[in-house]
């Protein structure tokens, strides 16, 4: 349709997340916020955003997790629309990603509205959240800083993996809180492993937000066994902030049998089958 583009708002998938102590210095730039350090992939599952010319900003939202956000200035596609400066448009988001599920999703819609608009700034995504400039580019990366280093990882390729999320949303500030209660210092850096694969990269790393996020949602706990439990499962890991979990599988045939099994046993979750990284 002319006046009319879409954009793919694939998940975000932390395939390592390193956490350091909240920055309390008040005279730090980045006061408040943790310093991280991530190998992060996205996934074939996606929302969907189209933007068409309108009257005044607005949002339409459908899909499977639609009725679980407002239609209002609050949306995060809405917000990316207001920062641009951009004349007034119509946003059309199809949401078929979990709603604060540690995935990315409202990072990654604010990030499809910035490339729809053609706006590759890194800082401006930085001003809508952390997550949203790794989201820009959507490909393999390391993230450091705050969010906002980013170097991508070409040619790693893509593993076979399964999401599963058990329909609770996690706070993400209530998971921060948790982690700065419980805090142990940590070593931030990564492996430094220039010829490592994608998995053996994620298998030397750790998610320093499960437990903090397990003592909220004890349930997290049952997602990571079940998804052990799978005969072809090389690595069980929450990404970001929870509850979704992620499964990576030897093969196509493992994810889907693995899918199916889980699915079985636990119907009332959310549960795919993708392909994680760049092809």
């Amino acid at each position: 349709m002319a006046n009319k583009h879409e954009e793919q708002a694939r998940a975000k998938i932390n395939l390592t997340l390193h956490v350091g102590a909240k920055i309390n210095d008040i005279t730090h730039a980045q006061y408040g916020y943790h310093p991280l350090n991530s190998l992060v992939v996205f996934s074939d599952i996606f929302d969907k955003v189209s933007i068409e010319p309108s009257k005044d900003n607005k949002i339409s939202i459908s899909g499977p997790f639609g009725h679980m956000l407002n239609e209002d200035n609050s949306n995060s596609a809405i917000q990316a629309l207001r920062v641009t400066g951009n004349s007034p448009k119509h946003v059309k988001l199809v949401k078929n990603l979990p709603i604060a599920a540690g995935i990315g999703g409202g990072s990654a819609n604010a990030a499809a509205v910035l490339r729809i608009l053609n706006i590759e700034n890194v800082e401006v995504a930085m001003s809508l959240g952390a997550d949203v400039p790794v989201c820009l580019f959507s490909k393999t990366a390391q993230m450091s800083g705050i969010g906002e280093n980013l170097s991508l990882i070409p040619g790693l390729g893509q593993l076979n993996a399964v999401l599963v999320n058990p329909r609770v949303s996690v706070s993400t500030a209530k998971v921060f809180k948790a982690f700065d209660e419980m805090f142990v210092k940590t070593d931030l850096s990564l492996p430094v492993m220039e010829k490592g694969t994608l998995l053996s990269r994620a298998i030397n790393g750790r998610n320093d937000l499960e437990v903090p996020a397990l003592s909220l949602e004890p349930i997290i706990g049952d997602v990571l066994s079940l998804i052990n439990d799978q005969p072809g499962c090389c690595l069980a890991r929450m990404s970001g902030s929870g509850p979704t979990c992620y499964g990576i599988f030897k093969d196509k045939e493992a994810s889907l049998t693995a899918a199916n099994s889980i699915r079985s046993k636990a119907p009332d979750w959310w549960c795919e089958t993708t392909l994680l990284g760049d092809t």
